[in-house]
């Protein structure tokens, strides 16, 4: 008897499928951090105030962009994080 018993353990336990894996569900972020931020768009600066102008405008676009870096990375890092960014 103890022979069976010995016997079924591992035939049961063969015979299981192993737990899937949870499918978690990604954090909301809100639609204005994905959208792009504006940066220079225009023609190649063939003078010092058109590399003026395309230097201001690439900066305020990088500025956009690494400003938004923050908000995000604690919503990605915090599941529990409510609707919306501070």
């Amino acid at each position: 008897m103890r022979l069976c018993l010995l016997c079924l353990a591992p035939l049961l336990s063969a015979c299981s499928q192993p737990l899937p894996d949870p499918i978690l569900q990604p954090p909301s972020v809100p639609q204005d951090l994905l959208e792009p931020c504006p940066g220079y768009t225009g023609l190649v600066p063939r003078t010092e105030g058109q590399l003026s102008d395309a230097l201001l405008a690439e900066a305020q676009g990088r500025a956009c962009a690494n400003g938004r870096l923050a908000p995000l990375a604690e919503i990605l890092t915090d599941p529990e994080h409510p609707q919306g960014h501070p």
